[in-house]
């Protein structure tokens, strides 16, 4: 495997309250980053992989839990370079609205 990955750029959050951090290249790889209530901080990915049998599915889900959103984020990193891309973390801004805070 090739040590350059495909950078997935950051795109505008498509849930109904915008507190969500997303990372898309459509077609091929999805990142979400959100916060679950009484969970912790989830990174959801989905990614296309090539089919070996018809049968096999096109798309593999993933996703990483954890109180701190950093740990999160690395621990979904580790996942996205196993299948050749990357995020960069860098565009998450301080002070973002992540999920809901009560």
């Amino acid at each position: 495997m090739s040590n350059s990955f495909v950078s997935v750029p950051r795109v505008e959050s498509g849930a109904p309250n915008k507190n969500t951090i997303e990372w898309e290249i459509p077609g091929e790889v999805s990142v979400v980053l959100m916060r679950v209530e009484h969970i912790g901080y989830t990174v959801l990915l989905k990614i296309k992989v090539p089919k070996k049998h018809w049968w096999d599915r096109s798309w593999k889900t993933f996703s990483e839990v954890d109180n701190d959103p950093a740990k999160a984020i690395i621990n979904a990193l580790g996942i996205l370079e196993k299948h050749g891309y990357t995020i960069d973390h860098n565009t998450v801004q301080f002070g973002e609205k992540i999920g809901t805070f009560f």
